[in-house]
């Protein structure tokens, strides 16, 4: 039936002939379409090689005198001077299968629809290199199914929408989960911005709190600091104001508040010498004014 794709005895027929003798037919074309579409290895290696060379050959010979025809100087082959040393290398890889590569499907597609996916000789050529630089083969399929109509055979080398089952509403009721933390997204109230106003009123409740803290007296010996205070000095008998700015940082609070305690101290140690008439060194006692 020369409906059917070649058979093995067909395949034998056209080995035995010469290389200008040979021809392509349907037939033989629809065994390498069987391969390509389905990834089926119907026969033993040893009658699909000569074909597979023999489609091989002719590929490049077609890609090689479309490159001729182009303007401009012509493309390197890969790894090859000329198109005969091309067809050698690859002969080589072919011969040294004893079954079909793993790669055989894809060879396959090449071979039949080479002009699909490339344009250049050095593209294709570098294509099926690659597709014969493999180890791994595969035997004959087992439970082959008949031999099919050339007609039935899928286009090559295309995506042919396959046709899926509609999967049935999914009637189970969703229990919600609850999320690991909670985000708070609502918008916080913004603080009230400072004005000049209410500057002199927080300065006053701090001079407030450290005068209180100098009547009480040292606790657990820390002086509090005295910032706004006056300082007299013995030698001239003069007093001389702090300057205290307006408002004032927290480093400098804290920095006054180290020397008021310091000062503090060492007043309460010269009026506990002076009360027990203890000379300091052998001299008398140097009256400082605390006030």
């Amino acid at each position: 039936m020369t409906d059917l794709i070649a058979s093995d005895e067909d395949l034998r027929r056209f080995n035995s002939l010469p290389n200008k003798g040979k021809r392509l037919t349907s037939a033989l074309r629809g065994v390498l379409a069987e391969a390509a579409t389905t990834g089926i290895v119907r026969y033993n290696w040893l009658l699909l090689k000569p074909l597979v060379l023999y489609v091989l050959d002719s590929v490049l010979q077609d890609f090689d005198a479309e490159s001729k025809v182009e303007i401009g100087p012509p493309l390197p082959l890969a790894n090859d001077n000329s198109l005969a040393d091309l067809q050698s290398r690859l002969h080589g890889y072919v011969n040294c299968f004893t079954e079909a590569p793993f790669t055989f499907q894809r060879l396959c597609e090449l071979l039949v629809e080479p002009h699909k996916q490339y344009t250049y000789l050095h593209k294709v050529a570098l294509a099926f290199e690659r597709l014969l630089l493999v180890v791994k083969t595969q035997p004959v399929t087992g439970n082959l199914p008949p031999r099919p109509r050339i007609a039935e055979l899928r286009p090559v080398n295309e995506n042919i929408a396959v046709s899926h089952p509609v999967r049935p509403p999914d009637t189970h009721q969703r229990v919600p989960l609850e999320p690991l933390f909670h985000i708070d997204t609502e918008a916080q109230p913004a603080a009230e911005p400072m004005s000049i106003d209410t500057a002199p009123v927080m300065l006053s409740t701090e001079s407030q709190a450290q005068t209180h803290a100098v009547d009480q007296g040292p606790a657990r010996g820390v002086a509090p600091a005295q910032h706004s205070h006056a300082v007299k000095t013995e030698e001239n008998g003069t007093s001389q104001p702090a300057h205290t700015s307006p408002i004032k940082t927290e480093s400098q609070a804290q920095a006054s508040k180290v020397l008021g305690q310091s000062k503090a101290g060492l007043l309460n140690k010269v009026h506990a010498l002076e009360a027990a008439n203890v000379p300091a060194n052998g001299t008398e006692v140097m009256k400082v004014d605390g006030s």
